[in-house]
């Protein structure tokens, strides 16, 4: 755990004289309302209302969480209820493992989808004593699934497709919670689903959400203030050619947001969309021929490797000037990142290495960063 958190944490205990069971709703009729969700205190219930579960949704979905020892509640519809607390969970997203993480509650996922694809150690190691197990890869192993018997499955749909799978597990009787932090725009927005895991464990754990949000979005908002100031703004471009296209993200999209609050230039402003955009490999050439600084160039670790992958990239503007930036610092042999895994859920360290890149201060700015560094070095 990095030593922020480890501050974050101490002063939150440090200012607590009171302890909650774990899974304890809260009594008192309250509720939050986010962009994407909102969560509704109420009677010794819990009442979570995502927005869009999926993208194209046309209707919410609504859990309920309420205390085993009561029973489950009459009266109240919902898609899916759970009680509390939980001891087994499964999950279905690197980000959830970030997610969990942050709020100390990671020691209870039992079960993982795509187990090669985390970074964090200690879930490794449980991995590969056979503490968690295996639901798939790519796909959920639904016979799987079903005999682990999770108290709770955090899982994603992306579309209506996927979302049919979702409720074949749940006509299974197993509870699937859908969390749908990827389609945020906004890395603070993304963050904030925090609260939604942190509200299926007790009162002391929500706080301690709300207070880690609190010290990420005041780290991220000065990042971003400061950035602002600096009286240049590099162009920057990011990714790479796939099977002879280009996909960039669109500027009104997580990575575009970045960018601009790191005081950059996204080269692909043009395109006011969220989503991806497939780009000819001539005209995204033509653009990053004249980026001052290129990101995120897929899983490339080294110049030789990127020039492996076409010859022209030696022409580009960022290749001469060695302003070339991989967020693979942080990863494995097998792929896995904590770029996609701890970053879902740390917004304030990305902005803080692009804007390190950005505008390095003194030569040492850009080796200090967490997710990112130099494919040259």
């Amino acid at each position: 755990m990095n030593r922020l958190l480890i501050s974050f944490l101490l002063v939150f205990v440090m200012s607590c004289s009171s302890s909650t069971k774990e899974g304890t709703p809260t009594s008192k009729s309250q509720q939050e309302e986010y962009a994407s969700f909102s969560i509704k205190d109420s009677a010794g219930l819990k009442i979570i209302e995502i927005k869009q579960p999926f993208s194209g949704a046309l209707q919410p979905e609504r859990y309920v969480l309420y205390l085993k020892k009561d029973g489950q509640p009459e009266g109240i519809s919902a898609n899916v209820f759970v009680g509390l607390p939980i001891n087994r969970i499964g999950i279905n997203s690197t980000t959830h493992m970030g997610f969990l993480n942050a709020i100390e509650q990671s020691s209870k996922i039992v079960a993982v989808t795509n187990d090669h694809l985390f970074y964090d150690e200690e879930i490794n190691q449980r991995i590969d004593s056979g503490k968690v197990i295996s639901l798939g890869n790519r796909v959920l192993n639904t016979e799987k699934v079903i005999k682990t018997e999770l108290d709770v499955l955090f899982s994603f749909a992306i579309d209506a497709a996927s979302y049919e799978e979702v409720k074949k597990l749940r006509e299974l009787g197993q509870p699937v919670i859908i969390i749908s932090e990827f389609l945020e725009a906004d890395p603070i927005k993304k963050a904030r689903w925090l609260d939604v895991f942190a509200v299926f464990f007790n009162s002391k754990t929500q706080e301690k959400s709300k207070f880690f949000l609190k010290n990420i979005e005041r780290r991220y908002d000065s990042i971003r203030n400061k950035a602002s100031l600096f009286p240049f703004s590099p162009a920057v471009s990011i990714g790479l050619p796939w099977k002879g296209t280009w996909y960039v993200s669109g500027a009104e999209s997580y990575q575009a947001k970045l960018i601009k609050d790191a005081g950059g230039l996204y080269a692909w402003e043009k395109y006011k969309q969220a989503g991806s955009v497939p780009l000819d490999i001539e005209t995204a050439i033509s653009q990053g021929l004249q980026s001052d600084i290129w990101i995120n160039p897929g899983m490339v670790r080294g110049s030789k490797e990127l020039l492996e992958k076409n010859e022209i990239f030696e022409q580009f503007k960022s290749y001469k000037n060695h302003a070339i930036y991989t967020n693979y610092k942080l990863s494995n042999s097998s792929g896995a990142n904590d770029f996609w895994e701890k970053g879902a859920v740390r917004p304030d360290l990305i902005l803080a290495d692009l804007a390190a890149i950005f505008h390095p201060t003194d030569s040492a700015a850009v080796v200090k960063t967490t997710f990112y560094k130099s494919i040259f070095k």
